[in-house]
């Protein structure tokens, strides 16, 4: 016998996967627009980052994380964040995504550098709809940057 609440079920789970794309999106929208009040729009509150060891570390709270955002993104004249495959995780009010991206940035003296990543995001429903409760980056691979120290996705040795 078939659940009658199934196809509720899996219409909210659509929409929650969309709303969390329209909200992965809008992030890097927002970022490569240095839009900072609009980054900091994509988080709670009390939301953690951590870009890794050499772009800035642990930060929480909002208000920190964009100013943190703010510093780092000033020194490009343009960026450009692309988002791959996500892998996303629902459970009631709670959401895990693991999203692929590919970063490009222009520095203000013309050099061009870019980054294979991955954010490893904790998201929650609010009144405001899905928003990032906590980030975390992984680095897959870099060209330029020179002397950043990159937190690197774990790989299992052949």
């Amino acid at each position: 016998m078939t659940d009658p609440a199934l196809p509720d079920r899996a219409l909210r789970e659509l929409l929650d996967r969309q709303q969390i794309a329209d909200l992965l999106a809008r992030y890097c929208e927002r970022l490569d627009e240095y839009d900072i009040e609009g980054v900091a729009a994509t988080f709670t509150h009390n939301a953690i980052t951590d870009y890794g060891p050499g772009r800035g570390g642990e930060v929480v709270g909002r208000r920190q994380i964009a100013e943190r955002i703010a510093d780092g993104q000033a020194s490009f004249r343009r960026t450009a964040h692309q988002l791959g495959q996500s892998i996303v995780t629902i459970d009631g009010d709670q959401a895990t995504a693991t999203t692929y991206v590919t970063a490009w940035h222009e520095w203000r003296d013309d050099r061009q550098e870019a980054l294979r990543l991955r954010y490893i995001d904790q998201l929650v429903r609010t009144t405001d709809g899905w928003l990032i409760a906590h980030r975390r980056l992984e680095a897959m691979g870099v060209e330029g940057f020179a002397g950043t120290e990159w937190t690197w996705v774990q790989r299992a040795e052949p």
